[in-house]
């Protein structure tokens, strides 16, 4: 645990500050606003795609940039663009999306300004509903494509592409094979789910290097993360917090493990730690 004053938070969005409805909690809303009247940054570090994040982003009041797609990329929403990003080679994309077809398995393509896929799963129409609710103005962009070739050919960039299946067997040996391929940092985001970026994007780099950028040292960090993504934060800043519901692997190198996303205990420990 730091013993230095907390100058930011960093909060991962699913799993962790959102609940299992996929909202914020309203203590989780009152204690951000709270530290952010004391001074303290608070940021947005997440898995999303920019498009995903803005809504919750602008509900939590913020009006920094956010970290997107496991620290891709820091969008500023202000200006409409990356503040700075490492989007992955076109050739890249479609060698793992080759790969992906060859084993069978379900793919997101993340492009520069839309979350595109080609098979649509309950989890999406889901999403494509609850992103509908939302003004144009702010609403994401998810897009159903033919085909993901022409897309990576048409996108101005590519920053992630997201690997999934019910079958873990048929994962499993996708993941076997991904992990041969130089060039990419492939890490868990759900137990069925797998995000792959360009190798050295991760959050905790991201982050500390954001942070750093405002004269905040690591040790002055409070982050909130749930899965193995999360597991470069969590270990790098001054005091690292696991959900009850995280990963064990997340939970191995936490400061701390707190009760789940259903909860209040988020509100609770910035409560606690920020002056």
């Amino acid at each position: 645990m730091t013993g230095k004053t907390i100058r930011l938070v960093a909060l991962d969005l699913d799993g962790t500050s959102l609940d299992g409805a996929g909202r914020f909690r309203d203590s989780t809303r009152e204690a951000v606003a709270r530290a952010r009247a004391a001074g303290v940054e608070v940021v947005v570090v997440t898995g999303r795609h920019h498009v995903l994040t803005r809504p919750l982003h602008a509900e939590l009041g913020l009006d920094n940039p956010a970290i997107c797609c496991n620290g891709t990329y820091v969008w500023d929403f202000a200006e409409g663009r990356p503040v700075v990003g490492e989007p992955m080679a076109k050739d890249q994309a479609r060698r793992m999306v080759a790969l992906c077809r060859r084993h069978g398995v379900h793919m997101l393509v993340y492009l520069r300004d839309a979350m595109t896929y080609e098979v649509a799963t309950p989890h999406l129409d889901g999403l494509s509903a609850w992103a509908s609710s939302f003004p144009e103005p702010i609403r994401p962009r998810l897009e159903q494509i033919p085909d993901f070739e022409a897309a990576i050919a048409a996108a101005p960039l590519v920053w992630k592409v997201v690997v999934s299946s019910p079958d873990p067997d048929v994962l499993a040996a996708w993941r076997a094979e991904a992990g041969t391929f130089d060039g990419f940092n492939i890490e868990a985001s759900w137990i069925d789910r797998y995000d792959v970026m360009v190798s050295g994007a991760s959050k905790g780099p991201r982050l500390i290097e954001w942070a750093a950028a405002k004269g905040i040292a690591a040790d002055e960090i409070l982050a909130f993360g749930d899965n193995l993504n999360d597991v470069t934060m969590i270990s790098a800043v001054g005091h690292g917090v696991a959900m009850g519901n995280a990963a064990d692997g997340l939970k191995a190198v936490a400061d701390e493990i707190i009760g789940d996303n259903d909860g209040d205990d988020i509100a609770a420990v910035m409560k606690r730690m920020i002056a």
